[in-house]
């Protein structure tokens, strides 16, 4: 148990950087805060921390274990204890209780501490971006927030110089304004509206769906006012993976009613239009009405069908929950899935077996990691519910390890 808790702490280590690493590139490019203090940045890292610990207790927990029965291996001890008539399972039996303990660490982490972290971190980013200018203008910048990109040139103060304000909206209007000086100030600093004065400025709009379609204006002067209200919800709003698997339970109950009443009008309308379809060929057996009314009343039917679809249709945010919360226990339980499938390694002799089993458990671990997020990318391409579907990850390492154990037993 020391030798794994000593691994364990080199192996935790190791994928604590590299997702800690990723998380801080995230975190500064999700707030778009430039001149926070190091302390609110620390505080800010640390709370989102839970978001990537729910990931690196299982690899960790992999390559201790792999590390671990490696060094065995290479050093011939369990040879050398199967030899002195003592079992292996007096090996295994520390790793296996170690991976089911840190299973329950994993899910802790997972539905107690990701979604307080979570609940706090929104709410301090919230105070943040109230707290600090969405825009930070110095001499020669690019700024972008939400659909909005502005370019300039030397600043001093809030005035600026050389402008190219790039923007867009919902209804596919672009519009470019040109200008050499302009003044910006804040005037709402909860809501984070901006004003813009811009002198002899140059604003071109065009559409996007039609290159040839376009307005050229010139003028004195100009004010536009910038409104980055509706950036707050997108960088604060709580995703269904920082929930609680009682918060996601609630959320997949809530919209059960909602998908069981589109699945109720789907065959509803697949009922309706084949029975369509079948009184216009059977008025056409019987030669009643005209030939294109009968003709129209087919094609609608077979409109209605083709529109229809062959497949089901899927709740996008009940096939999201449903994911989520079966992974916060796919998560949990591959700490022990994963120890589980690195016995077999102690059966082999290799040299330097605790960096081997180190490389070993790398692999495995991409291997794990490419298919947890595969199987989330065809959640919303099957009409069933997601759970086994999340789960194949776990049930694949599972059934390897088994089959590999069984098939070691079966050579001594």
């Amino acid at each position: 148990m020391k030798e794994f808790a000593a691994n364990f702490a080199v192996a935790f280590s190791f994928f604590f950087c590299i997702f800690f690493i990723n998380s801080i590139l995230l975190l500064v490019q999700r707030i778009l805060l430039k001149n926070i203090d190091f302390m609110t940045m620390l505080e800010m890292v640390a709370l989102s921390m839970p978001q990537f610990l729910i990931y690196t207790f299982p690899f960790a927990s992999l390559a201790a274990s792999s590390m671990v029965l490696g060094d065995l291996g290479s050093s011939n001890e369990l040879l050398a204890m199967r030899s002195s008539g003592i079992a292996s399972s007096y090996v295994y039996r520390p790793l296996i209780f170690a991976s089911i303990l840190l299973s329950f660490v994993t899910f802790f982490f997972a539905d107690a501490v990701l979604p307080w972290s979570s609940v706090v971190y929104e709410e301090r980013l919230t105070e943040l971006m109230q707290e600090m200018p969405t825009f930070e203008i110095e001499s020669n910048t690019v700024n972008t927030v939400g659909n909005i990109v502005l370019s300039n040139g030397e600043s001093v103060g809030n005035e600026i110089h050389d402008i190219v304000l790039l923007s867009s909206d919902e209804s596919g209007q672009n519009r470019t304004v040109l200008s050499d000086r302009g003044v910006l100030n804040l005037i709402d600093s909860y809501n984070y509206i901006y004003s813009l004065e811009l002198d002899n400025p140059t604003i071109l709009i065009s559409e996007s769906d039609d290159i040839e379609s376009y307005g050229l204006s010139k003028a004195d002067r100009a004010t536009f006012f910038l409104d980055f209200s509706e950036q707050i919800p997108s960088l604060t709003s709580s995703a269904p993976v920082n929930l609680s698997s009682r918060d996601l339970i609630e959320g997949i109950q809530s919209r059960s009613e909602g998908e069981r009443n589109d699945m109720r009008m789907w065959h509803e309308r697949g009922e309706d239009s084949k029975l369509l379809l079948s009184d216009a060929i059977k008025a056409a057996n019987r030669g009643e009405g005209n030939r294109s009314s009968i003709e129209s009343r087919a094609i609608e039917a077979s409109d209605v069908i083709a529109s229809r679809g062959d497949s089901a249709p899927r709740n996008f945010y009940s096939q999201y929950y449903k994911a989520e919360l079966t992974k916060k226990f796919v998560l949990s339980a591959a700490c022990f899935c994963l120890t589980l499938i690195t016995l077999p390694l102690s059966m082999f002799r290799v040299k330097h077996g605790k960096l081997t089993g180190f490389a070993i458990s790398l692999l495995i671990a991409v291997a794990y990691w490419y298919m947890l997020f595969g199987v989330q990318l065809e959640i919303f391409n099957i009409s069933s519910s997601p759970y086994l579907l999340i789960a194949l990850p776990d049930i694949v390492i599972l059934v390897i390890a088994l089959a590999l154990i069984m098939r070691f037993r079966k050579a001594r």
